[in-house]
């Protein structure tokens, strides 16, 4: 018997929110060994996906020791959009450093990474090349770096190629979606309730 297509009703809007995730969560809705980040959703918000037939989801996803910007969605099409490697959407990313780098060492990272770099294999991901990306340095050890694509712990392996480690990561941006410096670690923001028939 063929699967009947689940429909939205007009009425029902889609749910577009923004949180600023802590260390420590995955992104996943279930979890043996780690509190997920949907334990963060207001029990309100959660309770009308639940009544209104509608799937919320993460757009992307942040590794458990990644702090900072990340986005829920119930529309499936607008975090595709967004995650789609042919959409080539910036992420720009506050990154913290194990080891200080000298004005020299800046300058040859910032280099290397302008022309893309080669990633380190780890875990299920092979040696692969990183796309060009645009590093700016604020400290010896710390520095903002914005990419356009999403590789398995590509922050961490870029740096790690650099020689050097990451400390702490968080993101601060995805397209024009910056992190509000009032959001707190921990809480979730409404960005819009759109209708499914209206772009967000």
């Amino acid at each position: 018997m063929p699967r009947r297509k689940k429909t939205i009703s007009p009425d029902i809007k889609h749910l577009y929110l923004m949180m600023n995730k802590p260390c420590g969560y995955v992104c996943s809705s279930v979890s043996d060994r780690s509190p997920v980040v949907f334990d963060l959703v207001p029990e309100r918000l959660l309770s009308y996906c639940t009544e209104n037939s509608l799937s919320l989801h993460t757009v992307g996803r942040l590794d458990k020791d990644t702090s900072g910007l990340l986005l829920l969605t119930t529309d499936g099409h607008f975090s595709h959009r967004l995650t789609s490697p042919e959409s080539h959407v910036q992420k720009i990313y506050e990154v913290t450093l194990e080891n200080e780098e000298s004005l020299e060492r800046q300058s040859e990272i910032a280099a290397l990474f302008s022309r893309g770099i080669m990633l380190p294999p780890e875990k299920k991901a092979p040696e692969q090349a990183s796309s060009p990306a645009e590093l700016e340095w604020l400290m010896p050890d710390r520095c903002r770096l914005a990419i356009a694509e999403g590789k398995f712990h590509q922050v961490r392996r870029m740096f790690r190629a650099a020689g050097n480690e990451v400390k702490a990561l968080k993101r601060l941006a995805v397209g024009e979606t910056v992190l509000p410096p009032d959001l707190l670690e921990g809480q979730v923001q409404i960005i819009s309730i759109v209708n499914p028939q209206e772009k967000c």
